[in-house]
């Protein structure tokens, strides 16, 4: 006797970035792990639909990000079919003050669309317990926690084989929304000792001068959209922090050709240099970059909106076995302890070293400079935090923790 299968709809909120790792991938996996249980169609249209409710019949469950419509009108509706609708939510509703959006979400009001989505939805998944924690006291009290997980069936995420290196790689792999956080670092470069700039490489992963800056009117709502300039991408903001505005670099040579901002193929003996910039790739291959950097460096500035971000650097750092020092906050204190402890002694079990917010750039600076003098530590660090994330946050885990939601919530719906 067949088993009805379960048909899932889901419908990413965008084709890239976080629709990508938090809707398509996730369920595809789900698909080819659990073929003879569950359906899978992706939808990214479902919200500009007409006959929507004709679209749907048929399907046992809804997923989408954030919202689908406005109004939840598309929610409500499923609700009425008697379609089980889960609200995924990976980022605050509420950026504050700090997010270089803030300003266009408020003129264009992306909160309200998202809370009434996710307060109509049956359930809500979220990323950490932080996270679900926020959701049930402010939105929906049916959460469950599906946390983010990496593929080892990708290619961007099989690490390439390591080789010797002149300096110890030290490196930031963000995206662009991050400015208030870098400028955590902001005293670093003028902090560390030649001695230590001698041992190490600051690497910036991910450098970008595309784009354009938008201008909305608060009063009029209207957008004004111009190409930026190279030097106004906030890409050599950052640039310019972990440089000490280009100090810390003495080759005058590398500098010009820093400051032409073309992509290009590496400067002669780029390894010897004190700062290296690494440019931006496709999704497809984002995580290589982490083939790029010894250590990842996580500051994250203490607000709302980071305290419930997702530990995302951690389980990537993990997963290609670098070290980590990050900011003692928020996410971050999920899966990390520290390499040493109070006195200083080596923490055995310890897999990333935190930095307190009230220590800026004293304690940075301090790990920094252990690092380069013990390199030791880092091949420690890193195989210790392998060894936290592996298992956790691995594709097939998560799959099965998603799956067997999907099923008791879809079992309870039709006993």
């Amino acid at each position: 006797m067949s088993v009805k299968k379960i048909n899932i709809l889901v419908c990413p909120s965008d084709r890239a970035g976080v629709g990508y790792f938090r809707s398509t991938s996730p369920h595809i996996f789900m698909k080819a792990m659990f073929d003879d249980e569950v359906n899978v169609d992706i939808c990214y249209d479902l919200g500009i639909m007409n006959n929507f409710a004709e679209f749907i019949k048929g399907y046992d469950i809804i997923h989408f990000h954030k919202a689908l419509d406005p109004n939840a009108v598309i929610v409500n509706e499923a609700k009425k079919m008697g379609i089980i609708t889960i609200g995924d939510v990976d980022d605050n509703w509420d950026l504050g003050n700090y997010h270089p959006m803030s300003l266009a979400a408020k003129v264009e009001n992306w909160k309200e669309p998202i809370l009434k989505n996710l307060r109509a939805a049956d359930y809500v998944t979220t990323t950490t317990p932080l996270f679900a924690k926020r959701v049930r006291q402010v939105v929906n009290k049916n959460v469950e926690v599906v946390p983010n997980a990496l593929n080892p069936y990708e290619p961007q995420f099989r690490p390439a084989p390591s080789s010797p290196h002149k300096r110890l790689r030290i490196g930031l792999i963000c995206g662009s929304s991050h400015l208030h956080d870098i400028e955590l670092l902001s005293s670093i470069a003028t902090k560390l000792d030649n001695e230590t700039l001698d041992k190490i490489q600051i690497v910036l992963c991910g450098f970008d001068t595309r784009g354009n800056t938008i201008y909305t009117n608060p009063e009029t709502k209207e957008r004004t959209v111009k190409p930026i300039k190279p030097s106004e991408s906030v890409w050599c903001k950052y640039e310019s922090i972990l440089t000490n505005d280009y100090q810390i670099i003495k080759d005058p040579n590398y500098v010009a050709y820093l400051k032409q901002y073309m992509q290009m193929e590496d400067y002669p003996n780029v390894s010897d240099q004190p700062y290296r910039r690494i440019w931006n790739k496709p999704i497809s291959e984002y995580a290589t970059l982490y083939n790029d950097i010894d250590v990842l460096l996580a500051p994250l500035l203490p607000c709302d909106f980071n305290l419930v971000k997702s530990q995302l650097k951690v389980i990537e750092a993990g997963w290609f076995g670098k070290a980590i020092i990050a900011s003692n906050f928020g996410p971050y204190t999920l899966d990390l302890t520290n390499f040493f402890d109070k006195n200083g002694n080596i923490n055995p079990l310890g897999n990333g070293l935190l930095v307190d917010s009230g220590k800026d750039h004293k304690q940075w600076v301090k790990y920094i400079k252990k690092l380069a003098d013990n390199p030791e530590y880092v091949s420690k660090m890193g195989f210790n935090l392998f060894t936290t994330v592996r298992h956790t946050y691995d594709i097939e885990t998560v799959t099965a923790k998603r799956f067997n939601f999907y099923k008791k919530i879809y079992d309870e719906r039709h006993q």
